[in-house]
């Protein structure tokens, strides 16, 4: 039994066929083929998958397989602004509450304002409250009281982590 679609539709084949060209030419454009393309993520997917490189894990284990001080805090709720993991760490040598700070971050306008955010808290640079650092999706909060010479040390790794 045919369907009342493709009744019409051979009616409408059939009736081109006797009028000419000028309705077969209709017919095609009221029913074009359909040809879709294959189906791709969104362009915001695609940007987070190629920003988001390291893991704050990653660069915590990276400090202390080469010889940095990097005790991991486990058990806090507190994080850096939007950072989607982090990893508090202390440095025992300068302090028992001195230490440090690994994000990681799935675009680069998050990064760049929790960076801002951040570098807000740096009144006086004689004494900054943070030495920031940034490595592809990695904000690297030092704490203040750690010598530059130091938390240049850390910066250092981490630029390394992709050389390998």
């Amino acid at each position: 039994m045919l369907k009342r679609s493709s009744i019409i539709l051979m009616c409408a084949v059939s009736a081109a066929a006797f009028c000419g060209t000028d309705l077969q030419a209709a017919i095609r454009q009221v029913h074009p083929p359909i040809i879709l393309p294959a189906p791709r993520p969104p362009q915001q997917y695609l940007r987070k998958a190629f920003f988001y490189k390291l893991e704050s894990r990653d660069v915590v284990k990276a400090f202390k397989d080469h010889g940095l001080e990097a005790e991991e805090v486990s058990g806090f709720t507190m994080g850096a602004t939007a950072a989607k993991e982090t990893v508090m760490f202390f440095t025992p040598s300068y302090g028992s509450d001195v230490g440090g700070l690994a994000a990681s971050y799935d675009s680069k306008d998050q990064l760049e304002d929790a960076a801002r955010y951040y570098s807000a808290m740096n009144v006086n640079p004689a004494s900054p409250a943070w030495r920031i650092y940034r490595r592809y999706n990695i904000l690297l909060l030092i704490s203040g009281r750690v010598p530059e010479e130091k938390a240049r040390e850390y910066e250092r790794v981490l630029h390394e982590m992709d050389k390998k």
